[in-house]
């Protein structure tokens, strides 16, 4: 699972719908307290989907779930 995060030193993505209302970071690893976390962090990565360069930032959680 992963999901965008916002950071103070990164502009938000130019197409982003105001009305969206991001991850905070940590967030998306604490939905998964209960699963075995098999690894779990956060990444940055150059973007121009919109046609304009722009940065992400990204948590990621890879979690088994109990049997």
């Amino acid at each position: 699972m992963n999901a965008f995060v916002p950071k103070p030193y990164l502009d938000p993505p130019p197409e982003m719908d105001p009305a969206e209302h991001p991850y905070r970071p940590g967030e998306l690893l604490g939905y998964y307290g209960d699963w075995q976390i098999l690894d779990s962090g956060e990444v940055e990565f150059d973007c121009n989907s919109s046609g304009v360069p722009h940065r992400h930032a990204m948590d990621f959680v890879i979690a088994k779930k109990p049997a």
